[in-house]
């Protein structure tokens, strides 16, 4: 009789033990979903704080609204607030691998100044800064600038984080925040007034993509290293077009691959010496200093070759006057003519690269004309045209000679242009 009161008691004791741990379970469900649901509407707060710029204009009368002044306070509040009134959320890398991810940012963001001032440079493509280089107009332009950087990399830090942590689908709402603060950047007014599927296809590459790709990259830091070396990579580049007088004017393709392999790269290479370091404990900044720069490198001198930087350069053929040699959306490598001496030895049956007026044009040399004077002409002709072509190309007009053909590569060029009534011959406008 007594044995079966203990298994009684045993078997009720057991029965109570289970009732507290599954309600200890659902309690704990429960505060994940409270704390979950809470996070998510401080990031969704939060990010709705970054459309003050489009808000305000709207919420003060005119003669009271000062961009100059209205915005630095406004995003200094959302900085402040931050910083005193929300709880502190850890990033996924640790303070030694904050610190290795902040000399990249700032190796990445001189290495980026390389990039697009060194392509400025060699192609002779610089403009004068837009930006007020005196010293008064650095620090208005810094003081301006700093506050809403700092408030946009804060929020994206803050929000990826803590989604990340705090969250049941983290990379759902992290790629939603990503794409949120970039689609806060692109410029609507220049998509309203498109009128052509060209117009389309450069604002996607060179306007929404390039700027997804930023993003991306940002969202990559700050997940693995917080706010200050995204800072550190935003700032770095931004002041120095501050302070230097000149700024790159590439062209819009030479600005998209810029733009969108640039930062891919980088992120790509962040996040993979991310995981690296988080499976060791000891972190030595110089033994990967060699296996960063080296991509990078790498980088440079493909960007840079794109953008027509070295003596060899690439153009995209976009008509069929070159058939059968060359077809529309092959590639001609050309090698450019930097000498009198190079020009001289031009000859008959050459295929030159040259401009007429606003077109670039590849066609073969059909005579060599010198006149007393010894200066050079040069008549020309597309293999599959009928005729001579209509004008004289003189030395001034030369770009180059084609040195090799890469068949087909530039077949969605060809499509960009396809229309519009491009005469023979052209490369590009």
């Amino acid at each position: 009789m007594q044995t079966k009161e203990k298994e009684a008691k045993t078997m009720l004791t057991k029965s109570e033990f289970n009732f507290k741990s599954m309600k200890s379970e659902i309690d704990l469900r429960s505060k994940f979903e409270y704390k979950e649901k809470n996070y998510l509407f401080i990031s969704f707060v939060l990010n709705l704080l970054l459309l003050g710029e489009k808000v305000l204009p709207k919420i003060f009368p005119t003669d009271l609204f000062n961009a100059d002044y209205t915005y630095p306070v406004y995003y200094s509040f959302i900085i402040i607030c931050m910083l005193f009134s929300l709880p502190f959320i850890h990033t996924m890398g640790k303070i030694k691998i904050k610190n290795y991810i902040t000399g990249l940012c700032i190796a990445g963001s001189v290495i980026y100044i390389a990039i697009t001032f060194g392509a400025g440079v060699l192609m002779k493509n610089l403009a004068s800064s837009s930006y007020d280089t005196s010293l008064n107009g650095i620090v208005r332009n810094i003081v301006s600038y700093l506050p809403k950087t700092a408030a946009f990399i804060m929020v994206r830090s803050y929000s990826v984080n803590s989604v990340y942590k705090k969250t049941s689908h983290p990379y759902l709402w992290i790629v939603v925040i990503t794409s949120y603060i970039a689609a806060l950047g692109f410029n609507y007014v220049k998509l309203s007034i498109m009128r052509s599927y060209e117009d389309i296809f450069i604002f996607l590459f060179q306007d929404i993509v390039p700027k997804l790709s930023v993003s991306v990259l940002l969202t990559v830091i700050c997940l693995t290293g917080g706010s200050i070396p995204c800072i550190c990579y935003e700032c770095i580049k931004k002041i120095f077009m501050f302070v230097f007088p000149f700024i790159p004017s590439l062209p819009w393709i030479a600005e998209s691959v810029i733009g969108i392999t640039y930062p891919i790269t980088l992120s790509m290479y962040i996040w993979e010496k991310y995981k690296e370091f988080s499976r060791i404990k000891n972190i030595y900044q110089r033994d990967n200093v060699l296996s960063f720069i080296l991509p990078l490198l790498f980088l440079v001198g493909v960007s840079w070759f794109v953008v027509g930087v070295f003596s060899i350069y690439p153009s995209v053929i976009l008509t069929g006057s070159m058939e059968p040699v060359i077809f529309p959306g092959d590639i001609v490598l050309i090698k450019k003519l930097s000498s009198e001496e190079e020009i001289y030895k031009l000859k008959a049956g050459d295929i030159i690269n040259f401009k007429m007026e606003d077109i670039t044009i590849t066609h073969r040399i059909e005579e060599v004309i010198k006149d007393e004077a010894g200066n050079l002409s040069f008549v020309t002709k597309g293999d599959n045209n009928d005729s001579r072509d209509s004008w004289i190309v003189g030395p001034n007009d030369l770009k180059g000679i084609v040195e090799n053909i890469v068949p087909k590569i530039g077949i969605p060029v060809v499509y960009l242009y396809s229309n519009q009534n491009i005469p023979q011959g052209v490369i590009d406008y």
